[in-house]
């Protein structure tokens, strides 16, 4: 497979209700920023998700996934910092759009997504930090069962 078997238009829409879903501040302007740089942008719309989705728009449907996973979560659970953790979310697609070391700089000024997206920078574990981690092998998981099925 080439390309994602999802339209990009779909994968699109998912990707702006996950954004329309961050209420904070901080982090929509971070978002903002980051979607506004036309090469990141470009970058994480054509990238490969090289775990499970070795395909183009497989980083952006990955976020897709993970994000509408974590708005169910945060339907049961409305404790956790929903904002933090989409905001987390998006910004993993374009780190692995990128490269981890070159986004970093990105995300620097923000310790506690810096925390999410680099493990090595964890001072005390959250919840957040829990959701995240799980809510990708979840993904990866139902992921490669599913193109296991296909063969």
């Amino acid at each position: 497979m080439d390309k994602s078997p999802y339209a990009l238009d779909f994968l699109l829409h998912q990707l702006e209700l996950i954004k329309s879903n961050i209420r904070k501040p901080k982090y929509k302007e971070l978002i903002k920023e980051i979607f506004e740089n036309n090469e990141l942008y470009e970058k994480f719309l054509i990238a490969k998700d090289k775990k499970s989705r070795n395909y183009k728009h497989g980083v952006l449907e990955r976020v897709a996934s993970t994000g509408s996973l974590a708005l169910c979560i945060y339907d049961n659970y409305p404790t956790i910092d929903i904002d933090l953790l989409l905001t987390a979310i998006i910004l993993s697609g374009f780190r692995d759009a990128v490269g981890r070391p070159f986004f970093y700089k990105n995300v620097k000024d923000y310790p506690e997504i810096a925390e999410i997206l680099y493990k090595k920078n964890r001072q005390k574990p959250k919840i957040e930090h829990f959701l995240f981690d799980e809510l990708i092998k979840i993904d990866e998981r139902v992921k490669v069962r599913e193109s296991v099925k296909t063969f």
